[in-house]
C-alpha cells in the first residue's frame, strides 16, 4: 500500500500539490481573461491584443433591433455589445416607431450607456377624450398621476383626471368649498395659475386672480384635490397684503415662504399658527431645495461690500452663508437653480443681462484663499441673456435657454451642448420644458416637438395648443394634451390622448 511506503507517499504528496497548483493557475488565467474581456480586451486574426469598448444599449419599448454602421447587431435592446473602437452611426429600430439614431465614437475600454432611446409611433392616433372649452389652467401632479384642469364656466371648479389606467383616464370634478376663494364679480375676468405642487401629488398651490368693484386682487389658494372640503385660503389665514406672495417650503404644507415686493423681504411662516420662523431682507429673487439650502439674489451682500451696479447670488446652506458672485443688477430675470446628482450638489445661477449662467459643484465645501475671495465657478454654460434654467427629471442634465438659443450640461460626462433650435416657439411658450430626464419639448407651428437634450431625434407629434403644457403618462405610454379649435367653429377644441405604443 502506497500510503505505507514513505517515498510513494511523498510522491503522490508532490502530484498533489502539482495539481492544486495547475487547478489555481487555470482559475487565475480563466479569472484573467474574464476580466481582461470585461474591459474590451480580445485576440484579433492576425493574434494581435485589441481593446474593444462595451455598449450598453437600452430603448422604450424594450426588444429594438439595433444596428451600427448599417450591420445589424446580433442581439436587441436591452443589451451589451462589445465592439472594436471606432465611429459608429448607432440606430435603434423598430416596426411601427420612428428610427432613433446618433453618430458616437468608441475607444478602447470605454463603457458607454445609451438608455434612454425613445421610439415614437409612426403614425399618431389621438382620441378626444372629451371636448372642452379653453381650461382657466392646466396642470399635472409630480408623480403624473392626476391632471387638473380648471373648469372656465365654473371658477374654483376642476376636472380631474386619473391616469391609473392610462388608456381609460376617470374623469371627477373637484370643486372649491363656497367660501375658501373669492367669488369676485363682472368687472373683470377671473384666472387660475399654477405656483407649485406640494410632493404628496395632492395638495396644489394655486393663485386665484380677480375682480371686485372694478379693482383686480389676487389671493392664494392651497387646493386638496383628494378632500377639497380641507382646501386652505392662505391669503386669508396668513393675512397676507396683495404685495406678497406664497412658495412651499421643502415642497410640503407644513411650512411656506412668504415674500413681499414692496419691501424685497422673504419670511418662513408655519402652516400651524402662521409665526415666522426666519426672515431675511433685500431679497430680489429665490429658489429653495430641501429643508436646508436657499439660494438668493440680494443687493445687500453678507460681507457688507455692495458694488455699484451689481447684485449677488448667495447660498445660505443652514446656518452657513456663502457668496458665490456678483451679478449684473436690474435684470427682467435672475435665473437660480440647485439640485444633487451622484451625491454632488449643482448650483447655477444667471441673469437675463448677463452673457450666460455659471454651475457651481458643492461650494458648500469649497475653501477659498481669503475672506474676500469667492468660490471658483465650475462651469459656465454659453447662452447669451439667458432666462430659465432647469434640471432634467434625474437632474443628469441643466438646461439653460433664451428663446431658440440652447446651451445644455451633461453632468455625467461632463459634456456641454449649445445649439440652435431652428424651430420657432409657438406664443406664449416662454421656453422649452424637460419631458423626461433626457428629452425636452414645445410646440412649433401648432405640433409637439420632442428632441434629445443634444438636439437629436427631432420629433414632430400632434397638434398641441402652446396656452398648455403636455401631459405623459407615468410609464410614458400615453401623451395627453390640449387641442385647440378652429375659429370657424369647424375643430372643437378638445383634450385628447395619444398611445405611444404600438400594439
Amino acid at each position: 500500500m502506497d500510503f505505507l511506503d514513505p517515498k510513494k507517499e511523498r510522491q503522490n504528496q508532490i502530484r498533489l500539490m502539482i495539481g492544486y497548483a495547475l487547478v489555481t493557475l487555470a482559475i487565475g488565467i480563466a479569472t484573467l481573461v474574464l476580466l481582461y474581456q470585461a474591459y474590451g480586451y480580445g485576440i484579433d486574426r492576425q493574434g494581435n491584443v485589441t481593446q474593444s469598448g462595451i455598449l450598453f444599449v437600452s430603448s422604450q419599448p424594450t426588444g429594438a433591433n439595433i444596428s451600427l454602421n448599417g450591420q445589424r447587431y446580433k442581439a436587441s435592446t436591452n443589451t451589451k455589445a462589445v465592439i472594436p473602437a471606432g465611429t459608429y452611426a448607432l440606430q435603434i429600430a423598430q416596426e411601427g416607431y420612428r428610427t432613433w439614431q446618433r453618430q458616437i465614437v468608441i475607444n478602447g475600454g470605454d463603457v458607454q450607456h445609451f438608455d434612454y432611446p425613445f421610439l415614437f409611433p409612426k403614425n399618431l392616433q389621438t382620441s378626444d377624450t372629451a371636448l372642452i372649452s379653453d381650461p382657466s389652467m392646466a396642470t399635472q401632479s409630480p408623480d403624473k398621476r392626476w391632471i387638473l384642469l380648471g373648469q372656465t364656466e365654473n371658477s374654483g371648479s376642476f376636472t380631474e383626471y386619473d391616469l391609473k389606467n392610462p388608456a381609460k383616464p376617470v374623469t371627477t370634478t373637484v370643486a372649491l368649498p363656497a367660501g375658501s376663494f373669492t367669488a369676485g364679480d363682472d368687472t373683470g375676468p377671473q384666472s387660475w395659475t399654477l405656483v407649485e405642487w406640494a410632493a404628496d401629488s395632492r395638495h396644489v398651490l394655486l393663485q386665484h386672480t380677480y375682480n371686485s368693484k372694478g379693482t383686480q386682487s389676487r389671493e392664494f389658494i392651497l387646493l386638496d384635490r383628494d378632500t377639497p372640503a380641507n382646501s386652505v385660503n392662505l391669503t386669508t389665514n396668513l393675512k397676507l397684503s396683495q404685495t406678497e406672495t406664497v412658495n412651499l417650503f421643502n415642497n410640503r404644507t407644513a411650512q411656506f415662504y412668504v415674500y413681499d415686493s414692496s419691501n424685497q423681504s422673504l419670511q418662513r411662516i408655519s402652516a400651524a399658527d402662521g409665526s415666522v420662523i426666519s426672515k431675511l431682507d433685500h431679497i430680489l429673487a429665490f429658489k429653495s431645495y430641501g429643508d436646508n439650502e436657499l439660494l438668493y439674489v440680494t443687493d445687500a451682500p453678507p460681507n457688507g461690500k455692495a458694488v455699484s451696479g451689481q447684485v449677488t447670488a448667495v447660498l445660505l446652506d443652514g446656518q452657513k452663508t456663502i457668496t458665490l458672485r456678483n451679478l449684473p443688477a436690474s435684470a427682467s430675470v435672475y435665473d437660480l437653480n440647485l439640485a444633487q446628482y451622484s451625491g454632488d450638489w449643482y448650483i447655477v445661477v444667471g441673469a437675463s443681462n448677463d452673457d450666460g449662467a455659471y454651475i457651481y459643484k458643492n461650494p458648500q465645501t469649497q475653501t477659498v484663499s481669503s475672506v474676500d475671495k469667492l468660490p471658483a465657478p465650475w462651469r459656465r454654460l454659453a447662452v447669451d441673456a439667458p432666462t430659465y434654467l432647469a434640471f432634467s427629471s434625474n437632474t443628469q442634465f441643466i438646461v439653460a435657454e433664451n428663446g431658440q438659443e440652447f446651451a445644455v450640461y451633461d453632468l455625467e460626462n461632463v459634456i456641454q451642448y449649445h445649439y440652435h433650435a431652428s424651430e420657432p416657439i409657438d406664443q406664449p411658450q416662454l421656453h422649452a420644458t424637460w419631458m423626461d430626464g433626457d428629452r425636452l419639448l414645445y410646440v412649433s407651428g401648432g405640433k409637439l416637438l420632442v428632441f434629445d437634450y443634444d438636439y437629436r431625434n427631432r420629433q414632430l407629434l400632434t397638434s398641441s395648443n402652446p396656452n398648455y403644457q403636455a401631459f405623459f403618462a407615468q410609464d410614458y405610454s400615453y401623451l395627453y394634451g390640449l387641442k385647440a379649435g378652429s375659429a370657424d367653429g369647424g375643430v372643437k377644441p378638445a383634450f385628447g390622448s395619444t398611445p405611444l405604443t404600438v400594439k
